[in-house]
């Protein structure tokens, strides 16, 4: 009798225990990686229609970057590889992924094909506060208050415009349409274009909370908007990138090349301020990571 009792009580935890378990990790349907050692094709996670993602020339550190989005700072450990080495990965899943689970799936693909294990800690690390560097708080001539219409982005000399997107395949006319999937995620329904090149930043309709996180990768740190700035501006800022990060690689055109120092052309031209500071980060903290075996 006794042994039966305990045959009953245990059978009655088994749903429990069960409920209790963790939904497994989305992934991609097929995954491929090869090496690029050629160091050709687009620098970036895309998304396209019919559910394929592309990242055809990207290095791993990248990848990792956009799978937890978090900024470059926030990743620590991660070994020099992880950075000089380039990859062409393609994958595919249904074409409605929402970017959230697209993030997911590059976490269980980096946690399977590159062994990647880590964790969080939150540390004090260098951080920057964006502020007003006028005592009357007016901005700069270069950042206005957006008009209704968006005015065009004007690259300055020796900085060609990005080409258009390719059209969709064949049958994918009504699909989604191609994402970029970005460290941060960028605001849904951008009615204006930006552009972000060495020694140039410009933007239409955008607010400082969304010109923070433009600037953070050039800093590479944390930037946080205490501008008490309201409404969408739009900017245009030439600086000289030397030391500085960027989302582009490859040496500055003639333009910028004497172009004041960044600190210089937030203050001039759009009247705003950096004050460097310390403050806690949460970071991810690279315990094992492996290159992966090409198919």
């Amino acid at each position: 009798m006794r042994r039966r009792l305990l045959i009953c009580a245990t059978l009655g935890l088994l749903p429990a225990v069960l409920l209790a378990q963790p939904d497994p990790q989305p992934s991609f349907d097929v995954v491929s990686i090869k090496p690029n050692h050629t160091n050709q094709g687009i620098p970036l996670v895309v998304f396209q229609p019919g559910g394929r993602m592309i990242a055809a020339n990207v290095n791993i550190r990248q990848v990792i970057l956009v799978a937890y989005g978090i900024e470059n700072l926030q990743l620590v450990n991660a070994p020099d590889w992880t950075t000089s080495e380039r990859f062409a990965i393609e994958a595919r899943t249904s074409d409605a992924t929402p970017t959230s689970t697209i993030r997911l799936m590059l976490r269980s693909m980096l946690a399977g094909r590159f062994s990647l294990v880590a964790h969080t800690e939150r540390r004090e690390l260098p951080i920057a506060a964006l502020t007003m560097a006028r005592a009357d708080k007016r901005p700069g001539p270069k950042l206005r208050p957006s008009g209704p219409e968006c005015a065009p982005v004007r690259p300055p000399e020796g900085i060609p415009m990005p080409p258009p997107p390719p059209p969709p395949p064949p049958g994918a006319a009504n699909a989604s349409p191609i994402r970029i999937i970005l460290e941060k995620d960028e605001p849904l329904g951008r009615r204006c274009g930006a552009m972000v090149a060495p020694g140039w930043m410009s933007a239409r309709s955008i607010t400082m909370e969304e010109f923070t996180r433009q600037l953070s990768p050039v800093l590479r740190r944390p930037v946080f908007n205490e501008t008490g700035l309201a409404g969408e501006f739009d900017y245009d800022m030439i600086f000289s990138p030397e030391g500085l990060g960027g989302a582009l690689v490859g040496p500055p055109p003639a333009s910028v090349s004497d172009a004041p120092s960044l600190e210089t052309a937030l203050r001039d031209d759009l009247g705003l301020r950096l004050e460097s500071r310390r403050g806690p980060v949460d970071v991810l903290v690279v315990d094992r990571i492996e290159r992966p075996t090409e198919n």
